[in-house]
C-alpha cells in the first residue's frame, strides 16, 4: 500500500478582517509559507491557513501572535496531515455523482481538520466538499465520498475524535443518496 504525502498547515483567525489581511501579508513576507485559503468569515472575521516547513509556519505564528495582537482569535499548527486534506481546503476536490456520503459538522476549524485527517487515513474516501467556518455562520464541515463500509468506518473515528474533544457538531452518513441530491450539494453552498 501506498503511503499517502503529509504536510503541515497554520490555521490563523482574526478578530477583524483589515488587521488579518496585514498580519496574512506580513506573515507571507517574512516567512516561506504558502496560503492555501485567505477568507473573510461572517461575522467580520479573517481566516487564514497556510502550509509549510514546521520551523516556517512557526515563525508565520510568531508573527500573527505578535503583530495580531488582540484581533487574533485563535491559532493552531497541524502538523503530518494527510496531503488530501492541503487539497480540500485549498478547494481540490473530487467530482463525483455516484456512492455514499459522509458529512461531518463542528464549530471549531482545528479539530475538525484533525477529524477529516483521522478520517482519510482509517478508510478510502475523497472530499467533495470543505467548508471552514464559510457561509454558515461560525460552524464548519465537510462532505465525504466513497463506499458505505469506507464511510462507516472514516465517520467512526472521525465522530469519536470529535465526541473527545467535545467538538462534535452533527454527522451523517446517506447510503446512496439521489444523483440530484449530488448535484446540489456544491451548487447550494454558496458563501456568504
Amino acid at each position: 500500500m501506498e503511503e499517502n504525502k503529509k504536510g503541515n498547515i497554520l490555521i490563523t483567525e482574526f478578530k477583524s478582517v483589515s488587521r488579518g489581511i496585514l498580519v496574512t501579508d506580513r506573515m507571507v513576507k517574512s516567512a516561506s509559507i504558502r496560503i492555501i485559503q485567505a477568507s473573510s468569515l461572517c461575522p467580520g472575521k479573517y481566516l487564514t491557513i497556510s502550509e509549510g516547513e514546521i520551523s516556517a509556519l512557526k515563525s508565520a505564528e510568531g508573527i500573527a501572535e505578535s503583530e495580531g495582537g488582540r484581533h487574533l482569535c485563535s491559532s493552531a499548527l497541524i502538523s503530518s496531515i494527510d496531503e488530501k486534506i492541503i487539497e480540500a481546503i485549498g478547494g481540490k476536490l473530487v467530482d463525483q455523482d455516484t456512492g455514499s456520503i459522509g458529512v461531518m459538522e463542528g464549530p471549531y476549524i482545528a479539530d475538525l481538520v484533525n477529524s477529516s485527517d483521522i478520517a482519510v487515513e482509517s478508510a478510502p474516501v475523497e472530499f467533495i466538499e470543505y467548508r471552514l467556518a464559510r457561509g454558515c455562520g461560525v460552524n464548519s464541515f465537510y462532505v465525504m465520498t466513497g463506499t458505505l463500509s469506507a464511510l462507516s468506518e472514516a465517520v467512526n473515528n472521525a465522530v469519536e475524535y470529535l465526541k473527545g474533544r467535545g467538538s462534535l457538531l452533527a454527522y451523517k452518513i446517506i447510503s446512496g443518496p439521489d444523483r440530484q441530491v449530488f448535484r446540489w450539494i456544491k451548487s447550494s453552498l454558496v458563501s456568504c
